[in-house]
């Protein structure tokens, strides 16, 4: 892991500088991860991985944002998905290692009410007044929902836009849950390979 997190980093191969970088760090809320309906222990997992990168981020000067699922009771999400992090609860913020992390660094937190954060309104405001971004690192849960949505997203719409993004994607650093008629292995697998058919880089 370590050796992939400098590869991450690797300024000569990838030109990521502090101005033009920044880390999506996706949904590592306590409701993915430790408590609640949705919470996966296969997610939990790479807690580690997302704080090594997280701590290595901060040490390079180099801005992080934490998308956080933060829902209203009468979601429309939950038509789909159990009842889960709601705004102003437990469930709804980072879990804490990475929390206490964020908080060294230039960070920002950005609640969001879908499963795509592209759309949530603080992060639209954050490319706005970022233009020079350039590199995305992003690591997260679940690959194939919240972290595929958004990639997928920002790739679409930097194409659109004529721009020049690199999307990375550090494979250890994200995860999906198991759960009947959802196969972890299987759709982590083809999330990556979507993914990457995009232009999306694994690494």
């Amino acid at each position: 892991m370590i050796d992939m997190i400098n590869q991450v980093f690797d300024f000569n191969n990838y030109n990521l500088k502090k101005e033009n970088t920044v880390l999506v760090i996706v949904d590592m809320v306590n409701g993915f991860l430790t408590q609640g309906a949705l919470a996966s222990p296969r997610c939990a997992n790479i807690i580690p991985q997302v704080r090594k990168l997280l701590i290595l981020t901060l040490e390079n000067q180099i801005p992080v944002l934490a998308f956080a699922d933060s829902h209203r009771p009468d979601s429309p999400e939950f038509r789909s998905f159990p009842v889960h992090c709601l705004a102003h609860t437990p469930e709804s913020e980072l879990e804490v290692s990475l929390q206490k992390i964020c908080e060294s660094g230039s960070f920002q937190k950005i609640e969001k009410n879908s499963t795509n954060g592209f759309f949530a309104p603080d992060f639209q405001k954050y490319l706005w007044i970022h233009p020079e971004l350039q590199n995305f690192i992003v690591c997260g849960v679940c690959t194939d929902i919240c972290v595929m949505q958004f990639a997928l997203t920002l790739q679409a719409w930097a194409n659109q836009n004529q721009k020049n993004l690199n999307i990375f994607i550090p494979v250890n650093a994200v995860a999906t849950y198991d759960a009947p008629g959802h196969d972890a292995e299987s759709l982590q697998k083809t999330a990556l390979e979507i993914m990457q058919q995009a232009g999306i880089h694994l690494i």
